[in-house]
């Protein structure tokens, strides 16, 4: 069984401090991190003035820089959003990011009231700031989430993308949780997007009971109802060579505070749940 790269999302260690996550990411064996972007456009207080800085202090570990996890949100075309974005691509690729993440959608808690988008105009916007993206080097991973949780809603995206001759740089963050949150299985999902997956987003959960709930309850990693197993049985179908990254959202989800005893065991508990399941897959 291949062993994949692993990485793990700042969101896990949302206070630390540059140095810190670079020294989380060395002690723990990781090959790579993700630096999530706050509403200010900094990483661990960091803003684009600080980007040699921050990709110096990685290069120097040998830990790459996966991607940036931007918050830019696309439901519609608009210039506010693009100039977010093109801020965003900017430090992207001054600190060595192979990627940039964007999410789709407005999100609803319930299946029964759908979130409305314009479909068209997402197409329009993303045509841009993937042109934009193109010009920095910098891929744009669009994260399966909200109302584009399933790779079924993804490969329209990206059809309709590329049916106008943009998006070569266009590729998916896979999260696990939140393709079955929307009630499509992993094969499925591999199957709609194959060789388009680019980085995986892993966490654990379980089913709420209420079918009109689109989230499920977090839980400790190994104790919910994700297989990694399974998802790395279909990735060895494909070429997948990206990260393997625990997105670890203690910040907002209750169920997760004081689960583990320190973030040194959150990281201990994600390589021990891989670990497992590599030698199951």
């Amino acid at each position: 069984m291949k062993h994949y790269k692993r990485a793990f999302s700042t969101l896990t260690c949302i206070e630390a401090q540059l140095g810190e996550v670079v020294d989380y990411a060395v002690r723990h064996g990781f090959s790579a991190v993700e630096l999530r972007m706050d509403p200010k456009l900094t990483v661990c207080g960091l803003g684009i003035n600080d980007a040699k800085t921050v990709r110096d202090a990685f290069a120097d570990a040998g830990i790459a820089v996966s991607d940036l996890a931007s918050g830019v949100t696309v439901v519609e075309k608009s210039d506010a959003v693009y100039e977010t974005a093109k801020a965003c691509l900017d430090f992207a690729a001054l600190i060595g990011a192979k990627g940039m993440r964007v999410f789709l959608g407005r999100g609803t808690p319930l299946f029964s009231k759908p979130a409305e988008h314009d479909f068209d105009g997402i197409v329009e916007e993303l045509c841009r700031i993937c042109d934009y993206a193109d010009e920095k080097g910098v891929g744009i991973w669009l994260e399966t989430h909200s109302e584009f949780s399933t790779g079924a809603s993804m490969r329209e995206v990206l059809d309709a993308v590329r049916a106008k001759g943009h998006g070569a740089n266009m590729r998916i963050i896979w999260d696990l949780i939140h393709s079955i949150e929307y009630k499509e299985s992993p094969a499925d999902t591999v199957k709609a997007l194959g060789n388009d997956i680019v980085h995986i987003h892993l966490k654990d959960g379980v089913y709420t009971g209420d079918p009109d709930r689109t989230q499920y309850i977090h839980t400790r990693l190994g104790e919910g109802d994700m297989k990694p197993s399974e998802m790395l049985a279909l990735l060895s179908e494909t070429d997948f060579d990206g990260c393997l990254s625990l997105e670890w959202e203690a910040p907002w989800r209750k169920e997760l505070k004081g689960v583990y005893a320190d973030t040194d065991a959150v990281f201990d508990a994600y390589n021990h749940w891989l670990d497992e399941a590599e030698g199951n897959a």
